[in-house]
């Protein structure tokens, strides 16, 4: 069995969303380019009794928008090959039906105004990245509530790692190896982008991937990984700090594929 096949099987949920009049369970389209994020936000979104598709890029999420009605769309912003501001616009663009479906936003860099002012316009609604479990549901409800004769919603305290903590007691022993593994791969090639930005004297650059990295690690529950990159992200890097970073995030993945975290 595949690690997306499993990500969220046999996990416990206390409040769902309802299913639709028809039997059904809301639609959700999602995006995001990371491969290791995209499972575990996918096991979010399915814990909440959601029927999940999930792509890595915005062309892609713009096909399936095409072809498919569905309730709520979850773009990340910077993706390749077309981002999620891009995407969201060409949804609107589509008309009909498909063009009113609530669109929220994921962006790493939400805190940038200057930056969400270019493309708030194209969201009904936006998250920072990483979004746990609470805030997830919390926005998806709220996009939803007018949709459903839903009845007022417990949401539990969020603990950090919850829906990590739950994967890993589901999860058979190779498939939780294979997912640690991909997230610490991930995690090397930004720590390596954040290298090759530094020596290139692009400052701009080197936050963006210490940003990156900080919530695949938040993700993944890696904390000396996270706290090396929030440090370069609000500072001025320097060689050493970069090397640490590499170096931490090397261990990572060494660690990973040999089944020790």
């Amino acid at each position: 069995m595949s690690v997306a096949a499993v990500a969220s099987h046999n996990l416990r949920l206390d409040q769902k969303f309802s299913k639709h009049a028809d039997g059904t369970r809301p639609r959700v389209l999602y995006a995001e380019d990371s491969t290791a994020s995209r499972i575990v936000t996918t096991a979010m979104l399915k814990r909440m009794g959601l029927e999940v598709d999930a792509v890595e890029d915005g062309e892609l999420a713009l096909r399936y928008a095409e072809k498919s009605s569905y309730d709520v769309i979850l773009l990340d912003i910077e993706m390749p090959v077309m981002d999620g501001v891009t995407a969201a616009r060409g949804i609107r663009a589509l008309g009909g039906r498909t063009s009113k479906t609530p669109i929220l936003a994921l962006s790493a860099f939400l805190a940038d105004s200057t930056e969400f002012s270019h493309w708030r316009d194209a969201f009904d609604h936006a998250l920072p990245k990483p979004a746990n479990s609470n805030e997830l549901h919390r926005a998806i409800r709220g996009v939803l509530g007018s949709k459903q004769d839903m009845t007022p919603v417990r949401v539990e305290s969020a603990k950090e790692g919850s829906i990590l903590t739950g994967l890993r007691a589901t999860l058979p022993r190779g498939t939780w190896v294979k997912l640690m593994t991909l997230a610490a791969t991930e995690s090397v090639h930004y720590a390596n982008a954040a290298a090759a930005a530094f020596e290139a004297n692009d400052a701009e650059t080197t936050r963006r991937c210490a940003h990156a990295l900080k919530g695949l690690a938040r993700n993944f529950e890696a904390a000396e990984l996270e706290k090396k990159a929030v440090e370069i992200e609000r500072g001025s890097a320097t060689r050493e700090m970069v090397q640490e970073l590499l170096t931490i995030a090397n261990a990572w993945a060494t660690a990973a594929k040999a089944g020790t975290i």
